[in-house]
C-alpha cells in the first residue's frame, strides 16, 4: 500500500463497514413469526447472562435470544455467545464460509458478519475485541461497546505484557493502559522520499496524547510527497491532496544558477506540536535532507555542493478527519555557495627576505 492509497483507507474503511452491515442484513434477515415471539421454537437453552437473557437453539439448531421465555431475536444464527454490554458474538455461513460479527439482544447487526473470528482480549483490565479477516489476516479492534478503536485495520495486532502492539504498512504503534484506558506509548513510521528511506520515531507522551496513528500516517505521507515535489518541481506528487499548492515552496525556487537537485538521504524526521490556532492544534514535521546541488559558478562552470538542508511542513487539525497541511518550505531561500578559493601567493623558493 503506497502513501496515496493510505490517504483514502480511513474513508474506505468506514464505507466498507456501512455496506457490510447492509449486506449482512440482506443475507441473515429472517422475518419474525408472531407465534415464535409467543415462546414457541425454544428447544434448548445454551447460555444465560445472569440478567434474564438466554441464548437458545430451535429444532434446526439455529440460535436466537430470549428474555424470560420471550424471543427477542429470532433463531437465525449458526452460533451466539454473550459479550459485553448486551451484545452477542454471532456467526452464520455466508457464501459458504462461516463469518462472525456482533448483534444486540434484538437481533440488530452491530458489527457486520465479515470476519473469520472475533475474540475477547484483556489489556490491563480493559476489555477489547479483536476481529480478524480470513482473507488477509488483518484485524480490527473494537471496544466493549463494539465501536472501532481505530479508523483502519491492522496487519499485526498482538497483546503481551500489558501492552498492545499494532502494525500496519509502514507504521508500528505500542499502547499501554492507564486509568483512562489505552495510552499511546510510542510510534514508529518508516517510508521513503525519492527512494531514500527514513525513520520517524515518537516517544513523547504529551505529543502522542494529541495524536492518533492515522494522523501520524497522514502527516508522514504528505511530507513524503512535499519533499518529492520540492526537489523535482513535479506537481503530480501533490495531486492526491486537496490543498493549495501555492503554500508549498520548491527547493531554492529563485536560484537560476541551479541546474539539478538530488536527495542523497533523509537522516532525521521529527514531529512537533507548535501551539494552536483558534483552539485547533498546530503540528510541524521537520525534515533533514542530505542534498547535493548542481550549479553554474561565476565562470559558467558546472559545480556541485552538498549540505544537510532543513524543511518544515506545517499541519493543522485535531483528528485525522480535519487534519490539513498548511504550508511547506525549506529554511534557506538561497543556497550558501562556498567562497571561491583565491590562488596561493607565490612563495620565495630561496627562503631569503624580499628586497624593496
Amino acid at each position: 500500500m503506497n502513501k496515496r492509497t493510505r490517504l483514502i483507507v480511513s474513508l474506505l474503511f468506514a464505507v466498507v463497514i456501512i455496506l457490510a452491515v447492509a449486506i449482512t442484513r440482506f443475507y441473515v434477515n429472517v422475518p419474525k413469526n408472531s407465534a415464535v415471539n409467543g415462546g414457541e421454537g425454544i428447544e434448548r437453552i445454551i447460555a444465560s447472562d445472569g440478567s434474564g437473557y438466554t441464548i437458545f437453539s430451535d429444532s434446526t439448531g439455529s440460535c436466537g435470544i430470549a428474555e424470560a421465555g420471550r424471543i427477542t431475536a429470532a433463531p437465525e444464527w449458526d452460533s451466539l455467545r454473550f459479550a459485553e454490554n448486551d451484545f452477542c458474538i454471532a456467526s452464520k455461513k455466508i457464501g459458504g464460509h462461516e463469518k462472525f460479527g456482533c448483534v444486540d439482544f434484538e437481533g440488530n447487526v452491530v458489527v457486520p458478519l465479515i470476519y473469520g473470528s472475533i475474540e475477547k482480549r484483556t489489556v490491563g483490565g480493559i476489555e477489547l475485541y479483536r476481529a480478524c479477516s480470513d482473507e488477509d489476516g488483518s484485524c480490527v479492534l473494537y471496544d466493549s461497546g463494539f465501536v472501532p478503536l481505530f479508523s483502519v485495520p491492522w496487519t499485526v495486532c498482538n497483546f503481551s505484557d500489558g501492552e498492545l502492539l499494532l502494525e500496519n504498512d509502514g507504521i508500528s504503534c505500542v499502547y499501554t493502559y492507564g486509568n483512562e484506558g489505552l495510552l499511546f506509548k510510542s510510534a514508529a513510521v518508516s517510508g521513503n522520499m525519492l527512494n531514500r528511506t527514513y525513520e520517524l520515531n515518537i516517544y513523547s507522551r504529551v505529543l502522542l496524547s494529541k495524536l492518533t496513528p492515522a494522523m501520524i500516517e497522514k502527516m508522514a505521507g504528505f511530507t513524503e510527497s512535499y519533499i518529492e515535489y520540492a526537489f523535482t518541481g513535479d506537481e503530480t506528487y501533490m495531486n492526491a491532496y486537496d490543498t493549495d499548492i501555492r503554500r508549498f515552496e520548491t527547493l531554492f525556487p529563485y536560484s537560476e544558477e541551479i541546474t539539478a537537485r538530488r536527495l542523497l538521504g533523509v537522516p532525521e524526521v521529527h514531529i512537533y506540536n507548535v501551539g494552536s490556532e483558534d483552539g485547533v492544534p498546530l503540528y510541524e514535521v521537520s525534515v533533514s535532507a542530505d542534498t547535493e546541488i548542481f550549479h553554474k559558478n561565476e565562470s559558467d562552470i558546472s559545480e556541485s555542493m552538498r549540505d544537510v538542508l532543513k524543511a518544515a511542513v506545517r499541519f493543522k487539525g485535531s483528528s485525522e478527519y480535519n487534519l490539513e497541511a498548511v504550508s511547506g518550505a525549506f529554511e534557506l531561500q538561497y543556497p550558501e555557495y562556498p567562497n571561491e578559493e583565491l590562488p596561493d601567493a607565490p612563495s620565495d623558493q630561496t627562503g631569503d627576505a624580499a628586497a624593496f
